[in-house]
């Protein structure tokens, strides 16, 4: 397992050629506190025995499906545990090792090859993602393409904790949506969107996150880029997640204090004609771009 570091002045990004992995993400507060502010795992060899997807490069198709979708009249039959496909399941691409393509001190590009019917899905896809610092942002930018139409939904699954230790109790959660996705009890998207105004949903104004725990998706309001944003003041670190995508899943895990922010297209939208459509045919290229932006964080040269 390779383990890959890009840095500059203010970040230093570890990742693993392992499922494209988010390792580590090291920042230094303007109170001076050198934090890695990832919730991953001590041990990389540990992340193949991992059922949080914890850092992954999540393909070739995020969150959850149902066991089947047609393409054209022909109906494609999915891995799925009782009938639902979440993340790709075992063979998705956050357990494959990843291609480098190139690497120098401030960006790395890494490539995989997913062969037809991986998964059940149609079409031999290459995925590719690009990582880049730039000033106090880390860039990640996703490109896909296919040789059989068939459906792709890209994302990163990294768990951020802007405090050295402890709860997420604290952090300052904004996220700009108006509207979210009704989900149905096996957590898969029903196709209803539902207003957030005046539910437990609306985080359009900054509040703590304190007890709430999230697993849903958030359809981000057109007009802003800017998808959601989180804040310590233990730390004074703050972060913005900035995407072109219509939307993210906001997800608290169970057993561990952190947030992760999967900014993707819908989930299930290959059998929702009216959710923004996920499919690529040969010929079309498939592309993503999210920034993770950070405040409150200070030049450490000595990463």
């Amino acid at each position: 397992m390779q383990i890959l570091v890009i840095r500059n002045d203010f970040i230093k990004a570890v990742f693993l050629d392992y499922g494209a992995i988010l390792h580590e993400l090291w920042v230094t507060s303007e109170s001076d506190q050198t934090i890695n502010i990832i919730k991953g795992l001590a041990n990389p060899e540990d992340y193949r025995e991992d059922e949080w997807c914890r850092g992954a490069l999540i393909g070739r198709f995020a969150g959850r499906l149902s066991e089947s979708y047609s393409i054209d009249g022909t109906i494609f039959h999915l891995y799925h545990t009782d009938g639902v496909l979440l993340h790709s399941g075992d063979k998705g691409w956050g357990k494959q090792f990843w291609k480098l393509e190139h690497h120098n001190q401030k960006e790395l590009t890494l490539s995989h090859i997913c062969q037809a019917r991986n998964s059940g899905f149609p079409g031999t896809v290459k995925g590719q993602i690009t990582y880049k610092l730039n000033g106090k942002k880390l860039h990640l930018e996703y490109k896909a393409t296919t040789n059989s139409s068939t459906h792709i939904n890209l994302t990163n699954h990294a768990y951020f904790n802007l405090n050295p230790t402890g709860k997420i109790d604290n952090h300052k959660l904004q996220i700009n949506a108006s509207k979210y996705l009704e989900l149905a009890e096996n957590l898969v998207p029903t196709g209803t969107v539902i207003a957030t105004n005046q539910t437990q949903m609306d985080f359009r104004q900054t509040r703590a996150i304190g007890n709430q725990r999230l697993d849903d998706y958030f359809v981000l309001d057109k007009q802003i880029k800017t998808a959601a944003s989180i804040y310590s003041s233990e730390t004074g670190i703050g972060m913005k997640t900035i995407t072109d995508q219509p939307g993210v899943v906001v997800f608290t895990p169970p057993h561990f204090e952190a947030i992760c922010f999967e900014t993707q297209k819908f989930s299930n939208s290959p059998n929702l004609p009216h959710f923004p459509t996920t499919r690529i045919d040969p010929g079309e290229t498939y592309s993503q771009i999210t920034h993770f932006q950070f405040s409150g964080i200070q030049v450490k040269k000595t990463y």
